[in-house]
């Protein structure tokens, strides 16, 4: 990288940096990189910061545009037309306030996290080669659709604007995707790069195995399936009462989940805690990790950091992540998405071998060097420079 003449690179991404979320925690570990090992100028916009902190930390040489413009703000309250002419307006102003800062910042690259901004972006003539960064299923409008009101007209406005953004993203000069199951999806694209997330670092410390507890972390949301892991746990406190499971997170699935614990009678034995900044503090504390997701989970972070602290992993297979990371009766166990009696039965296959937990903990780590941030990182840089020459 030319430090005389850095590579200008900005990130658009939909929301803010306020949530510990992974594809805010990722972004935000990708400009660090960029800004502090390569000397590129960074800079990262946001439209929902609204004045919240941030929640990861940010090298004082990214840059932070927060333009505040609130377009999911009261997502899921109002009645549907009000939701619609709300993004209509929300939508004009968010072309303008972008039009006007890439205009004036200039990079030589703008990567899109596919917020809104997918709309309208490969229209701007700001000069720079635009990337696309998928961290969800291309469906995930319908998906959400069928979770929010499953009503007709939402669910076929969902599948036209699906169709709207796989037409905008194959207009990219790349779009990049995070497992080789999600490239399989864009079948006839010819601009798809698969790049997975990068492990940040390798921590000295790892499980020893003997500890009986289990580790559950992300945002607390019906997609994340912590219900059902609440439910499979019932089954394993029936065989295994001294074990326990702490999950950490939180969102608007809260109030339910501590709900659903009470009511399994499982108080004693699943804990909720607020979510960590330095989660890899915890994994050793553990003995495996567990991951129930529903649905969009592109590439989840929480699997790289947990494996690459030792832990074996149990997850349903949800698309599109957990088997390009999981190999099943390796270095964890996947079950089928929504089969909570097996995912209790892996569960307590774990916990009654202490051996196989080493095993599966051992390959686990060993995977996990093959995602170190050196090795990721280069492959964005030289995505980069190759892009840059075909403007």
């Amino acid at each position: 990288m030319n430090h005389n003449n850095p590579l200008k690179i900005v990130y658009l991404l939909p929301g803010g940096l306020f949530a510990p979320g992974g594809m805010e925690r990722i972004t935000i570990l990708k400009a660090n990189y960029l800004a502090e090992k390569t000397g590129c100028d960074v800079s990262i916009v946001t439209t929902e910061q609204m004045g919240r902190p941030v929640f990861f930390p940010v090298s004082e040489k990214v840059r932070l545009y927060h333009l505040n413009i609130g377009i999911h703000a009261g997502f899921g309250k109002e009645k549907y037309i009000e939701k619609v002419i709300s993004r209509f307006l929300k939508t004009r102003e968010y072309v303008r306030e972008l039009k006007t800062l890439l205009n004036t910042v200039r990079p030589d690259i703008t990567v899109s996290l596919l917020g809104l901004d997918i709309e309208f972006l490969n229209d701007f003539k700001d000069g720079s080669v635009k990337i696309g960064e998928l961290h969800f299923p291309a469906n995930f409008r319908q998906l959400m659709a069928r979770k929010l009101s499953n009503a007709p007209v939402p669910n076929w406005v969902a599948a036209v604007r699906t169709q709207t953004f796989r037409r905008a993203c194959r207009k990219l000069s790349r779009l990049v995707v995070l497992t080789r199951e999600e490239k399989a999806s864009w079948k006839g694209a010819d601009n798809i790069e698969v790049i997975p997330n990068a492990v940040p670092f390798f921590p000295e410390t790892t499980a020893d195995y003997s500890e009986k507890k289990a580790i559950a972390a992300g945002r607390l949301v019906y997609e994340k399936g912590f219900d059902m892991l609440i439910e499979a746990w019932k089954a394993v406190y029936e065989k295994h009462p001294d074990w326990e499971l702490h999950i950490y997170g939180d969102g608007n699935e809260k109030a339910n989940l501590c709900r659903l614990i009470r009511q399994a009678g499982l108080d004693a034995a699943v804990k909720i805690h607020p979510p960590e900044k330095d989660i890899y503090a915890r994994y050793p504390k553990h003995s495996m990790l567990l991951f129930p997701s529903r649905y969009l989970e592109a590439f989840p972070m929480v699997l790289l950091e947990a494996m690459s602290c030792g832990l074996p992993v149990v997850a349903f297979d949800a698309p599109c992540g957990p088997k390009d990371i999981i190999r099943d009766g390796v270095n964890g166990f996947l079950a089928g998405t929504g089969d909570i009696e097996a995912l209790s039965a892996k569960i307590n296959t774990l916990i009654e071998s202490e051996g196989i937990r080493k095993t599966m903990g051992k390959a686990a780590r060993e995977m996990s060097f093959d995602y170190g941030e050196e090795k990721i990182m280069q492959r964005w840089l030289q995505l980069f420079e190759d892009v840059k020459k075909e403007r």
